[in-house]
């Protein structure tokens, strides 16, 4: 598996990876046949996180983009990987990546936000230790389900005096 920074040609590889994950890890949330995966509004996400300077990183094996992660200031934002993927490690070395990225800029402590129901997600960063913070808010595309906050302390990282 390799890891890169993905950049702004990487849009529609985020998309899709975005896209493949969604409608298999959130069909008990967002039905196909009631809610359709909002293609215009995610691929807009996508173009302003590669566009805007975030972190954004992208798993490959054989060459084929499989996940991808991105933070903004203290907080992980997107981790998505691929359902052929699952379990497979994808999702680790991204988190972990992520975390370590994290705590090199001086972040003591992460945060992030899943869906109450995405029960596979809570697994996932509770393994990892994340524990939920209290916060609770609505997402903001219909049905509106419910998101729960999580956050993380990060291990200082440190810095050798040369």
């Amino acid at each position: 598996m390799e890891l890169r920074g993905a950049i702004p040609a990487d849009v529609e590889r985020c998309f899709e990876i975005q896209r493949r994950a969604a409608l298999v890890g959130y069909a008990h949330i967002f039905p196909r046949g009631e809610y359709p995966f909002p293609d215009d509004v995610v691929r807009k996400e996508w173009i302003e996180r590669l566009g805007d300077g975030r972190w954004v990183v992208l798993a490959a094996i054989d060459g084929e983009a499989v996940g991808t992660i991105s933070t903004r200031g203290n907080r992980i934002e997107s981790l998505f990987v691929v359902p052929e993927q699952w379990g497979g490690g994808v999702g680790n070395a991204l988190h972990d990546a992520a975390l370590a990225n994290l705590a090199a800029q001086g972040t003591a402590t992460a945060e992030l936000e899943v869906m109450a129901a995405n029960l596979r997600a809570r697994r996932f960063y509770e393994g990892r230790g994340w524990e939920r913070d209290g916060r609770d808010e609505l997402s903001p595309f219909p049905p509106y389900p419910q998101l729960v906050g999580y956050r993380r302390v990060l291990e200082p990282v440190s810095r050798s005096k040369a």
